[in-house]
């Protein structure tokens, strides 16, 4: 038993190195593929870790506040999961999903970060994940001062 949770934390650690690894690789790019993955990682973790394919490249503009240096595309975003998902970042399932307004359903990816808690972590000193997160609780407190008036 000792031996198989010194084996779950081993490849705990071996996915905590390798996200770490690929984060810090990824703030230095400056080609699109490079900021589009860490984008991905960005948006997953601040939506705790899931999102379906259809709503990323929404959430990257809205994280950015609709100012970017590149214009992420769905092929882009495609190679972007594969390789992902190849570096053991994230999971990708094709999964059926609700219409809105509609019974209808139709097929959307579901993305899953495999490492919510460690990305949190790892991105405590991105400034575009700081900003993000400090441009909602302003909004959040704004909302509250009024709602209190």
């Amino acid at each position: 038993m000792l031996r198989f949770i010194a084996s779950l934390h081993d490849i705990t650690m071996v996915v905590f190195m390798n996200l770490k690894e690929k984060i810090e690789k990824l703030k230095t790019r400056e080609d699109e593929f490079g900021k589009l993955q860490l984008d991905v990682i960005r948006v997953l973790t601040i939506f705790n870790g899931v999102l379906w394919m259809s709503e990323i490249i929404p959430d990257i503009m809205k994280i950015h506040g609709h100012v970017m240096d590149y214009l992420p595309t769905e092929k882009m975003l495609e190679k972007v999961l594969e390789k992902l998902e190849d570096d053991g970042i994230i999971n990708v399932e094709v999964r059926e999903r609700g219409m809105m307004f509609s019974k209808g359903v139709y097929k959307d990816k579901l993305v899953k970060l495999l490492n919510l808690r460690e990305a949190r972590t790892l991105l405590t000193s991105d400034n575009v994940y700081i900003n993000y997160l400090s441009r909602k609780m302003k909004m959040l407190r704004r909302a509250l001062q009024q709602n209190d008036e």
